[in-house]
């Protein structure tokens, strides 16, 4: 085992553990007897958390040539840190009860959530120039500055209807960047 692996191991290990705590809430809520009043922005977000943690798992395999140093460690594990804070508060951890509301929740934990999201977000952006030979300009920077723009816009946005917008553009972005950069790793434009 060299030491790209050894670390990817423990990023793993957390991005699993996100994972599950996403899979766990969602198993919960299908479980209880509780009436559930759903909210669309927070199944956006669920969505979101978890295709976001399956694709920056995916992203750390560009760091295979990295030359590993305990800074660069401590920097990549900024990402599954965060995301697995995000996925412990995005599902409810009680449904028991008379009813489960998720627009209640969601508008709870929604800072913590968000705020959390966009720092892996961030340090997500940062890792190629930081990490690797990425250019710290390129194309692809204009929509990734946009994307925080539209999470923090998520943080503040108040009125419910419009709760839904941020994690719909969040979410085209995901397919783009599915689209375009994530389906072979190590692929930069």
């Amino acid at each position: 085992m060299d030491l790209f692996e050894y670390i990817l191991v423990i990023t793993s290990v957390i991005y699993a553990l996100a994972i599950a705590q996403i899979l766990s809430g969602i198993g919960r809520l299908a479980q209880t007897e509780a009436t559930i009043r759903r909210f669309l922005p927070h199944t956006l977000w669920v969505v979101i958390l978890f295709v976001c943690i399956l694709m920056f798992w995916w992203a750390g395999w560009e760091f295979r040539a990295v030359e590993w140093a305990f800074p660069k460690y401590l920097y990549i594990m900024i990402t599954p840190i965060f995301m697995f804070y995000a996925a412990s508060l995005i599902i409810p951890a009680r449904t028991d009860g008379q009813e489960v509301n998720l627009k209640k929740h969601f508008s709870k934990i929604k800072g913590p959530v968000l705020w959390s999201f966009f720092i892996a977000l961030l340090t997500q952006f940062a890792d190629g120039p930081l990490l690797a030979s990425e250019p710290l300009w390129f194309s692809g920077r204009v929509i990734q500055a946009v994307l925080l723009c539209v999470v923090i816009w998520g943080v503040f946005v108040k009125n419910e209807q419009l709760q839904a917008v941020p994690p719909i553009g969040v979410l085209l972005f995901l397919v783009f960047v599915s689209l375009t950069r994530l389906w072979t790793p190590g692929v930069i434009e």
